[in-house]
């Protein structure tokens, strides 16, 4: 009878865990690190001039019937990112995200906390040429636009939502090349700019309320735990 009452409360549990790794991709938008400055700039090419205010860096991939856009976005400022050589990312870090399918979309905002190397040294230099920057995506709010939009299970499936309200994310960057020269450490004086590899998300929290198949998990797993009791007390 105790393995029927933890059987049920395992599968509470297990309705109400996020989903997996999440990955954008389709993107060929560069990142800049400055390391005289110790500056790292997302969207390096939209920060020149004319200056916009902001720096965007985002990527467009398929999605069921549509397409998922997706972007960061940073306020343009001499130093939008700030790093040390330790691998911390102390400020300022942040700006917003959001993603969209045309119709259905949400709005968050980010922050990094730090980078790491990816890579092995390469040759006799010893240099890393991969970045990792990694941080958190907040949700701040959710559109669906509901009956008749045929991608709304699409959008929502792929991206853990409604539920998730927060992600961890890392943004792979590789392939740094000062002024369209030789490959170079990304890390190093000179400005050299990093393509992109990959950025993947993974869902963190959940909304406390259940989606309607969790309630009645729950449901079930309490009656269960009711019956077990009433048994074991005949």
């Amino acid at each position: 009878m105790r393995t029927a009452i933890l059987s049920a409360l395992f599968l509470t549990v297990a309705a109400s865990l996020p989903a997996g790794t999440i990955s954008l991709t389709g993107t060929e938008d560069l990142v800049a690190f400055d390391g005289k400055l110790l500056t790292v700039t997302l969207g390096w090419v939209s920060c020149q001039t004319p200056n916009t205010g902001t720096c965007t860096y985002g990527g467009l991939q398929p999605l069921g019937a549509g397409n998922l856009t997706w972007q960061f976005q940073t306020p343009n400022t001499a130093d939008n990112i700030t790093y040390d050589t330790l691998g911390d990312l102390p400020g300022p870090t942040g700006g917003t995200f959001s993603a969209s399918d045309g119709v259905d979309s949400f709005a968050a905002d980010y922050a990094f906390s730090s980078w790491n190397y990816d890579s092995s040294p390469y040759g006799s230099d010893s240099q890393f040429y991969g970045i990792d920057l990694n941080g958190t995506i907040t949700v701040t709010s959710v559109t669906l636009e509901g009956g008749g939009d045929p991608n709304q299970s699409a959008f929502t499936s792929f991206l853990s939502l409604p539920e998730t309200t927060s992600y961890s994310f890392t943004l792979d960057v590789g392939n740094c090349t000062a002024n369209g020269n030789k490959t170079v450490a990304c890390i190093v004086p000179g400005d050299p700019t990093g393509y992109f590899e990959s950025l993947t998300l993974t869902p963190l929290t959940t909304q406390s309320t259940p989606e309607p198949g969790t309630m009645g998990l729950m449901a079930a797993g309490l009656l269960t735990a009711m019956a077990a009791r009433r048994r074991m007390r005949a």
